[in-house]
């Protein structure tokens, strides 16, 4: 999901970048990095790029948030995030189209703020071996809040984690991002 989950300033320009650590049977390491944009109040288009340790090969793809329902002291905002994909995975590529519904509520500790969010990453994946189409569902939870003691809200940090259902290669991720206009 990445930095679409939290709260930017109307028009803000976010560049991001990933380190993952995913925790199939191979516990490879990975890095990326993503570009943000909020395009308009509810909308929050990203593109991202990655790659990883030997079977994690390559990964790029862009998607846009639009917000269902806005944040307010008693609701969580809402969203959807269809995205594309192109996987490059132990040797085969593969193409992924789908959505992720999310939800998110911010709050605030000693006035240190922290956004928590849930999301169900779900589509179809093609097969460049098999040419067939495959369902996929994984589960992303995280947290993103300004970067403690950068005295500003310019530097965000974000800690992701996502089970995939049905396949060997949940990971965990941490974020740091810059915002501009």
């Amino acid at each position: 999901m990445g930095i679409s989950s939290h709260p930017l300033n109307q028009r803000a320009k976010v560049l991001s970048a990933e380190m993952t650590g995913y925790m199939s049977q191979k516990n490879e390491m990975g890095m990326g990095l993503r570009y943000t944009q909020e395009t308009s109040r509810y909308r929050i288009m990203d593109f991202s790029v990655a790659g990883g340790q030997e079977a994690r090969g390559m990964t790029v793809g862009t998607g846009m948030d639009f917000e269902i329902l806005n944040e307010k002291i008693n609701q969580p905002r809402v969203s959807l995030k269809p995205y594309l994909q192109y996987q490059r995975f132990e040797g085969t590529t593969s193409n992924l189209i789908g959505a992720a519904p999310s939800i998110r509520k911010g709050f605030s500790v000693q006035g240190q703020e922290f956004f928590p969010y849930l999301a169900v990453p779900t589509g179809m994946k093609i097969d460049s071996v098999t040419d067939e189409f495959v369902y996929y569902a994984s589960v992303s939870f995280g947290a993103s809040m300004p970067l403690p003691g950068a005295q500003n809200d310019k530097i965000l940090l974000t800690l992701e984690g996502n089970k995939n259902m049905g396949a060997s290669y949940d990971y965990v991720g941490c974020l740091v991002s810059w915002i501009w206009k």
